[in-house]
């Protein structure tokens, strides 16, 4: 047996081999084995105290105000108490932390994302808008919401907006909820100033088609109802191909026609896709945004454009919305396809464009709420877009005043010319002297009569309806397909050419100058 090894052996059993060195010592019989293989620990060294740290305890003391309600479950509770205690903090840290958190706010945040972010605050504050994780911007939103960090609810109406502005890079991911959150503002706060005027000073409407739709002008028409049409008409050939102008200005007098339409037949326009407005029920505003109902207001009532009504009773908020027709986008794809339809024909494009009877465009709800029916809409649509392009294509003259004066001095100075005095006249030898006077020579004797019969009906009918007042002249030129100027200026030359001046004036109608009223009253009588 080699030293240091020890055999044990059992039958049918299994065994271990153990080695021990020679110099391991072994306890004595009278030792505790316990004891024996037991480590002593090395005595304890001293803590040294950590540096005192205001900035963590700041964090820690906003923290602490959750356990004032430890459980609670308001978040947006929480979240205000917080803002409102770390409203005026600053820093300069020099770090960079992400934050990418839905419903981001304070109590989440660790202690280099809170100091990124306050640092952040800090420069926006001073006019540095820099981008950032964009859940710092969502949470600097939030805090204006609340009116955390502003003067007065417009100074934060205009921080929201400034914010907008800047962080372009985050603007597709604001746009999902500013605009929302900014009519909310609109309803929550009361500011010195109209929603409507809000959104046309920054040229918002895009943001808000069902508002403004049915307030829509010539430039912004189209645009507001393609937003929400199912057909949309800036993919189409006709559109693309330099027709986008086209098409618009011809939108905008269908649904002028449409609207026309409607209020002849006693309807609302507005009825076409408004199938009612709701009842009385709680609102909430700036929802999807961490926002407590902070703010005690009076009773008040707030009107916001399409059948928006809003009402605070007992600081309670309550809303009368509209309810649209779930065929809405159908039906004004139809309105617009249509209307390209007609257009296409009108000006002979190369390529037709079908609308017929497709699923959804068939016998529409609205219409018959209205008690109209496809017909009648399909009448509207075509008599407008061949009134439009008529007037398009209709040749307009345009005259220039200075110079048909100076014509006129001209030939008055011609004619003075070739006006031979009555003594000047040789008389042949056995002719009537009385044949080769001045007036015998050039005219009748009364200059009036010579304009008399240089007139033609129409321009009779005209000055007869001058001397009445001169408002039922349009009629008469619409009538004759004649434009109201050039009838007038061509009686003026006439009269030019006969009297030597004008006798009308062009206003809504035409008015004859007082010197000449008797005058062009005993030719028309």
């Amino acid at each position: 047996m080699d030293e240091g090894k020890k055999y044990l052996s059992f039958d049918n059993a299994v065994f271990a081999e153990v080695d021990l060195e020679s110099n391991v010592r072994l306890p004595s019989s009278g030792e505790s084995a316990l004891r024996f293989y037991t480590t002593v620990a090395p005595p304890a060294q001293p803590i040294a105290e950590r540096a005192a740290d205001p900035l963590r305890q700041r964090f820690f003391d906003m923290r602490s105000l959750a356990s004032n309600k430890p459980f609670a479950r308001n978040d947006s509770e929480l979240f205000y108490k917080q803002a409102k205690f770390m409203e005026d903090f600053t820093d300069d840290y020099e770090g960079d932390a992400r934050l990418n958190m839905y419903y981001p706010y304070y109590q989440h945040m660790g202690y280099e994302q809170l100091r990124t972010y306050f640092t952040w605050r800090t420069k926006v504050r001073q006019g540095d808008i820099r981008p950032t994780s964009v859940s710092y911007a969502f949470l600097y939103v939030y805090e204006l919401l609340s009116g955390v960090g502003v003067d007065d609810p417009l100074d934060g109406l205009n921080k929201l907006v400034s914010l907008w502005a800047d962080l372009s890079v985050f603007r597709p991911l604001l746009e999902n909820y500013l605009p929302r959150w900014l009519k909310d503002y609109h309803v929550y706060y009361e500011l010195p100033h109209s929603f409507e005027d809000f959104v046309a000073k920054h040229d918002m409407k895009q943001h808000y088609p069902l508002s403004f739709i049915f307030q829509a002008d010539a430039e912004n028409c189209l645009g507001l109802w393609n937003s929400l049409s199912g057909y949309d008409v800036t993919k189409s050939k006709f559109y693309i191909e330099g027709n986008d102008r086209l098409i618009s200005d011809c939108f905008f007098a269908v649904i002028n026609g449409i609207r026309d339409f409607c209020l002849s037949n006693d309807a609302n326009y507005m009825d076409m896709i408004i199938y009612r407005v709701s009842n009385k029920t709680p609102w909430y505003p700036f929802r999807q945004a961490l926002f407590y109902h902070w703010l005690d207001q009076a009773d008040r009532n707030v009107s916001l454009p399409g059948y928006e009504r809003y009402y605070c009773q007992n600081n309670r908020f309550t809303a009368s919305l509209p309810i649209y027709f779930s065929t809405q986008k159908d039906f004004i794809g139809y309105i617009i396809k249509k209307t390209e339809s007609c257009l296409r024909q009108a000006v002979k494009y190369k390529y037709k464009l079908a609308v017929g009877n497709k699923p959804g465009y068939g016998d529409f709800r609205e219409l018959k709420e209205l008690e109209l029916s496809n017909t009648d809409l399909d009448t509207v649509i075509e008599k407008s877009v061949a009134a439009f392009h008529r007037d398009l294509t209709r040749t307009v003259v345009t005259v220039d005043h200075d110079n048909l004066a100076r014509i006129r001095r001209e030939a008055l100075g011609t004619q003075d010319k070739l006006v031979v005095p009555e003594d000047d006249i040789p008389v042949p030898a056995g002719a009537d002297a009385s044949l080769y006077t001045s007036n015998s020579a050039f005219g009748p004797d009364d200059p009036w009569d010579a304009l008399k019969n240089t007139l033609d009906a129409i321009e009779i009918r005209a000055l007869k309806s001058a001397l009445l007042g001169g408002a039922g002249v349009k009629a008469i030129a619409d009538e004759s397909g004649i434009m109201l100027e050039v009838l007038a200026d061509g009686i003026n030359e006439k009269a030019a050419d006969c009297i030597g001046d004008s006798i009308l004036e062009v206003g809504d109608g035409l008015e004859i100058y007082d010197d000449y009223k008797e005058n062009v009253k005993s030719i028309v009588s």
